[in-house]
């Protein structure tokens, strides 16, 4: 996700959400290409809800061109939660940043791959 992010262009920020995960914020901030560690530390964010950790995203996103989730369960369970509020469409499962508002994605389960162009302000 760095690697993508880097690709992007621009400074990288991580957001690390979660109870407690002051050793994960400090991990992300070792990370090759990371300028910015971003920590969100509360109650609500113990279990990692989904809705809970995309309000934290949209709390911060104003501040941002692409908004890049990794591809886990989690990732795919807020990725679109955060699009739908920002009202852009979701590009999922990047394998390639083409430009900054071009990346390639795999179809029909992975026999093909479709160059996705994006005119949203925000991308994700």
């Amino acid at each position: 996700t760095v690697t993508a992010a880097k690709a992007c262009g621009g400074d990288v920020h991580v957001l690390v959400v979660g109870e407690g995960a002051a050793a994960a914020a400090a991990a992300a901030a070792q990370i090759a290409g990371v300028s910015k560690v971003i920590h969100a530390d509360g109650a609500s964010l113990k279990d990692g809800l989904a809705e809970n950790v995309a309000a934290q995203v949209l709390a911060i996103a104003g501040n941002y061109s692409h908004i890049l989730f990794p591809s886990t369960a989690s990732g795919k369970n807020v990725a679109p939660r955060v699009a739908a509020k920002l009202d852009v469409a979701q590009i999922s499962d990047i394998t390639k940043v083409d430009s900054a508002d071009t990346f390639e994605r795999p179809i029909y389960a992975g026999n093909a791959i479709a160059t996705v162009q994006s005119a949203d302000a925000v991308k994700v």
